[in-house]
């Protein structure tokens, strides 16, 4: 019986949802561990030459995990980013690559901007106060309204975030080399350049993919040039900013406070002296995991990879970021 993987880490065997491949006669193994395979642990599991597509979550495809494989025809992202998967090898292989995109953009836009509030507002401070029987005023908040955000990247999770700091009557600036500048002023917003986006802003959203250029894009020369009342969120990927420079620009209070669900290692190391702040919010990488997110996504998943092994290369043509490989087949 031909096997298809689930990797990501928020199923569980028998789960209802992957149905559709089951009655098409797949076995359908969950990843009940809550952890990421591991390179290693990833190639005994495509080397089982009955093992014909992945559901993956953010473990590494690399060009060895590809040269392993023996029957795997697809992968199919749990996500839109494909940082850890090695193109390049899996074009080599034939192996398409596609994503679910238009499927979890408002979870996660949402949930960055649930965290800018709660820490613009001091929710959890505030919470933490009364639960421990204090009832006391301590200082006026910062909050959000008439205050200005910068978006930094303008795609469909950029946008999103955007449209809620304007919905929360903030103005917004935009940083996005590839954005189209007529869009952006249409939505309500500014394009301005990175300088202006980090001097300007009270909150600083980040929803850039993680590249080689990206890396570290926010450390100690960026902190340095925003308020002291500022934000930070990140829901995009961790190494786009350099946490050893975060943890400084927090203590030293060159920035207000920090919202991560994303890090340059992910578990968050137990050593992160990130842990020890009290003006941050940490989270595991959980921002575009909703219940509707969970629909959409998975079914986005399933239908890539029943639409490729059925040959319906049209259907999932817009989703796969190889796609030079549909056009030689």
């Amino acid at each position: 019986m031909m096997k298809i993987l689930v990797n990501t880490e928020q199923f569980t065997q028998g789960d209802p949802i992957f149905n559709p491949l089951v009655e098409r006669g797949y076995e359908v193994i969950v990843n009940e561990t809550h952890r990421l395979p591991t390179e290693e642990q990833l190639i005994v599991m495509v080397s089982d030459e009955n093992v014909v597509a992945t559901i993956a979550g953010g473990e590494p495809y690399t060009e060895k995990v590809f040269n392993h494989s023996k029957g795997l025809k697809i992968v199919a992202r749990w996500g839109v980013g494909y940082d850890k998967v090695d193109i390049t090898a899996a074009a080599k292989h034939g192996i398409p690559v596609a994503m679910a995109f238009g499927c979890n953009h408002e979870s996660v836009a949402e949930f960055a901007f649930s965290m800018a509030t709660s820490l613009a507002c001091n929710l959890i401070n505030y919470n933490q106060l009364v639960k421990n029987k204090v009832w006391t005023f301590e200082d006026f908040h910062h909050g959000l309204w008439n205050h200005t955000a910068g978006v930094i990247g303008f795609g469909r999770i950029g946008r999103a975030m955007a449209e809620r700091c304007l919905g929360a009557k903030m103005q917004v600036l935009v940083c996005d080399p590839l954005a189209d500048k007529a869009q952006v002023e249409e939505l309500g917003a500014k394009l301005v350049s990175f300088e202006e986006l980090l001097e300007k802003s009270d909150l600083v959203s980040v929803h850039a993919p993680n590249t080689p250029e990206t890396k570290h894009m926010i450390s100690t020369r960026q902190f340095e040039l925003m308020k002291s009342s500022a934000i930070l969120i990140n829901t995009s990927r961790g190494p786009l900013i350099d946490e050893e420079a975060l943890y400084n620009a927090l203590v030293d209070k060159q920035i207000f406070a920090a919202g991560l669900d994303v890090f340059e290692v992910e578990p968050l190391p137990l050593h992160s002296k990130l842990r020890e702040l009290n003006n941050v919010i940490l989270t595991p990488h959980v921002s575009g995991m909703d219940k509707n997110a969970r629909k959409l996504v998975t079914k986005r998943c399933i239908d890539n990879i029943l639409s490729y092994l059925d040959g319906d290369m049209s259907s999932i043509q817009p989703y796969v970021v190889n796609s030079q490989l549909l056009e030689e087949m």
